[in-house]
């Protein structure tokens, strides 16, 4: 009778039921309404709903970051520029959270409302901070390579604010991008090169230039040398290969004692609790990414 029950396709099915590992839970993103996995839903809700992830940051400044960009790269009352306004409440009105919502006022698809949304917000650029902290190494038209200070992340825990070194580089290199000043001022004619002169479409200046990108990462209390790209085709070649070991990393650690192993072997995870990014020796039943440091001593007293 058993062997009977076992060949039935029910039994097949309840078997394969109890035997399969446990489904992750799945939230409802609060505008879209898109399912998604828990270790995702705060870089979804990034780039498409960020007023109702971070509803004090948003009151404190985001939105008017974000107000700002929209008036400098949409057209004002261009399609793309009102379901902005629309959707995130500038000028005090009420904001429509909900994308279905909004898509049936603007007479859209859900997929345009959706993709208008996330392309600006992707399109907003990290703030440009100054700071008399950041010390280059190196420079070329390529590359920007700068000394990390100790206690500052690589980037910024959130785009629209400051506090990291990508903050920094940003200024940085907007100061070297910058027109060229007349007496007045004014960039010589630039601006109105800039803004172009009323030509069609909704963007009111040209694309910005690339973004900056942090070709490898350092710890939040690790000091040393950070690579920037400034170009996409650098950022994929430097990346590429710091991927394939190809690039020599050394660390110098003051330590209370001398180190008792010439060679460490290990797996290393993330620490829990923080928003940065820093890692951690795993501890016993933990599995992480798998890691090799060799030491040499250079000097004792």
């Amino acid at each position: 009778l058993l062997s009977a029950m076992m060949s039935t396709p029910l039994f097949a099915l309840l078997l394969s039921v109890a035997c399969s590992p446990p489904i992750s839970p799945r939230l409802a993103c609060p505008s879209c309404r898109q399912a998604l996995q828990e270790k995702s839903y705060r870089r979804h809700l990034a780039f498409c709903a960020p007023d109702l992830l971070d509803p004090e940051g948003w009151a404190a400044g985001d939105c008017a970051v974000v107000q700002r960009h929209c008036s400098r790269l949409h057209r004002p009352g261009s399609a793309a520029a009102r379901a902005l306004e629309l959707r995130f409440g500038f000028g005090g009105k009420p904001a429509v959270t909900s994308q279905q919502r909004l898509a049936a006022e603007m007479g859209w698809t859900n997929r345009r409302t959706r993709d208008t949304i996330a392309k600006f917000l992707h399109a907003i650029p990290p703030v440009s901070e100054p700071s008399d902290r950041l010390q280059v190494l190196y420079e070329d038209a390529s590359m920007l390579v700068v000394n990390k200070p100790a206690g500052v992340g690589v980037t910024p825990e959130h785009r629209w604010r400051g506090g990291s070194v990508l903050n920094w580089v940003m200024w940085h290199l907007s100061r070297d991008a910058a027109p060229p000043q007349d007496g007045r001022g004014r960039g010589g004619g630039g601006e109105q090169r800039r803004r172009g002169r009323g030509g069609r479409g909704g963007r009111r200046t040209p694309a910005p230039a690339p973004e900056p990108r942090p070709c490898h990462r350092l710890d939040l209390n690790t000091s040393g040398a950070l690579v920037f790209a400034k170009t996409p085709e650098a950022a994929s070649a430097l990346m590429s290969q710091f991927e394939s070991r190809r690039v020599r990393k050394a660390y110098a650690a003051l330590c209370t004692a001398p180190p008792g192993e010439s060679l460490v072997e290990g797996e290393i995870c993330r620490v829990d609790g923080v928003q940065h990014c820093e890692r951690r020796v795993c501890g016993p039943g933990e599995s992480g990414q798998a890691a090799r440091t060799s030491l040499v001593v250079v000097a004792d007293s």
